[in-house]
């Protein structure tokens, strides 16, 4: 029992991938997938590789900002390591969120002195990240609802879409409203009886201090969105490498539509999930189901070729055991007492 307790979640979600996969074995004509495989142009594939090229080093640069505002300043290229890792153990452990645990245990033992200011920026890296993907999404599929919503498995999942949408606008909201709070004399005053309430003094201190830094949030908003991009125009060289022209705008709210869909733990990396819905959208297009899987396998293919790159980078990383020793004139405060 303890053992189903621990691991209930898991295997749950591996449950979901296979049979989702074993329903997909036996409904596609695997004959006819390979030969859309064989027949891919290399040359827009390559494109597909390099177009995430870009959007990797603006992650690195977005979290590298969000530390500048607690006086940890890190050199890009450390940074950029933390953020290959993290890719790496978010493509190959359950969920994405495996990677960010990993980002919190590296840069806190780099940054001992800061430990709950620099974890807190993990959270806020991926907070950020996922609004502007929320807002890309609603900016591209406001003029496309009526095709979106025209079957009901696509009507079920945009709807899901836009409901996340709504809950990250008012996650936004609060989180900027959220310093002002304390400063109600009988709010504070509730807070303060809470028990265990000093332990989360650091964390508060942390997110008070991020809420404050407007121009650097907005900053990462905006690489987060240029980030996305990259995202919409790997997806757009897969599709034109299979010979295939689908109108931009339906085809890019698509894209947003499933990575916010499979980012949620349902089954193991999104495996199986992925498939279906692209399956299910992709017929709006005229696209057939060899043809979506396909599309699918080659996206996520490009993904783990990129999150091998973060594994190679993790076996080469200073590990000293699991305690790298910082650079003091690295990891300096930028503005010193």
């Amino acid at each position: 029992m303890e053992f189903l307790r621990h691991y209930l979640g898991l295997i749950l979600r591996t449950l979901v991938s296979v049979l989702l996969i074993a329903w997909l074995i036996q409904w596609v004509d695997w004959s006819r997938l390979w030969l859309i495989v064989r027949t891919m142009n290399a040359g827009w594939l390559i494109a597909a590789l390099f177009c995430s090229a870009f959007a990797l080093p603006l992650v690195a640069w977005r979290w590298r900002m969000l530390l500048s505002v607690h006086g940890v300043r890190l050199g890009f290229w450390r940074i950029f390591e933390l953020t290959m890792i993290g890719q790496f153990f978010s493509a190959f452990m359950v969920g994405t969120t495996g990677g960010d645990m990993v980002k919190i245990f590296y840069v806190a033992r780099t940054v001992p002195q800061s430990k709950a200011a620099v974890s807190f920026t993990v959270i806020v890296d991926r907070f950020i990240g996922l609004v502007a993907l929320l807002v890309l999404g609603v900016a591209l599929s406001v003029t496309q609802l009526d095709r979106l919503l025209s079957k009901p498995g696509t009507r079920a999942a945009t709807l899901v879409f836009y409901l996340f949408a709504l809950g990250g606008v008012a996650a936004s909201l609060l989180a900027c409203l959220g310093p002002l709070l304390p400063h109600h004399q009988a709010l504070r005053s509730f807070i303060n009886r809470l028990p265990f309430i000093h332990l989360g003094t650091p964390l508060f201190a942390a997110y008070e201090q991020t809420a404050r830094a407007f121009e650097i949030n907005f900053l990462a908003f905006t690489g987060s969105i240029i980030a996305h991009l990259g995202l919409l125009l790997r997806g757009y060289c897969i599709i034109l490498s299979m010979h295939l022209e689908p109108p931009f705008l339906l085809f890019s709210s698509i894209i947003i539509i499933v990575a916010l869909l499979i980012a949620m733990p349902v089954s193991i990396s999104g495996i199986g999930v992925r498939e279906t819905l692209f399956i299910l959208f992709f017929a709006l297009l005229a696209i057939d189901k060899e043809q979506a899987i396909s599309f699918s396998v080659t996206f996520f293919g490009i993904n783990i070729l990129w999150s091998l790159l973060g594994g190679l980078i993790y076996f080469l990383y200073r590990h000293e055991t699991h305690t790298p020793a910082p650079n003091v004139a690295e990891a300096g405060p930028i503005f010193p007492d």
